[in-house]
């Protein structure tokens, strides 16, 4: 049976990298991988990694429907920025892989910078045969698990990402960050 994995980690721990990295060894296999992006993180149409690698890709929203993607000579769909996924999202992706056979490989974050679980991760932690995790570090050294907003754009929802600007901490430097702040 072909599985559904659910890769995450903190900003800037290269998920996107580690996808793009996967799909160019499915291809030197011959083997053909379909690679998804939110349409929120990339309106160009491509999966781009922060060190400038990138590939066209397919856009998601929060409509889309993967149930109508023709997976007969797909090898593997890989999802970027997967938190974004919807719970019905999550649930036909894993229709896909134990009814068609087809592995679906989702990367991204656990949590927003408000350490709200996103719905798209909070479904995929529930549902995937695997949980991966790509480690990065704080500032000061230690594992960084969250995310700090340190240059907000218009709007505060979790899933307007913007032009915001993030960094990878740990829970410690979040807290003390937050310090004072009334987190729901």
């Amino acid at each position: 049976m072909a599985k559904l994995i659910f890769t995450y980690g903190a900003m800037n721990a290269g998920k996107t990298t580690y996808l793009l990295q996967v799909a160019h060894n499915y291809e030197s296999w011959g083997l053909k991988p379909l690679v998804f992006t939110y349409e929120g993180c990339d309106d160009k149409g491509s999966c781009r990694s922060r060190l400038g690698i990138s590939r066209k890709s397919e856009i998601f929203n929060k409509e889309y429907s993967f149930l109508d993607v023709e997976v007969s000579n797909v090898a593997v769909i890989l999802i970027d920025e997967a938190q974004f996924l919807t719970n019905k999202q999550v649930f036909d992706l894993c229709r896909i892989a134990s009814l068609k056979g087809v592995p679906v490989m989702c990367y991204g974050l656990r949590t927003s910078w408000q350490a709200h679980v996103f719905e798209g991760s909070s479904a995929l932690l529930g549902l995937a045969d695997e949980l991966r995790e790509i480690r990065t570090i704080c500032k000061c050294g230690k594992k960084a698990t969250m995310a700090r907003r340190i240059a907000p754009s218009a709007g505060t929802a979790d899933e307007d990402i913007g032009q915001d600007k993030y960094v990878s901490v740990c829970r410690k430097c979040w807290f003390t960050y937050h310090d004072g702040e009334e987190q729901t």
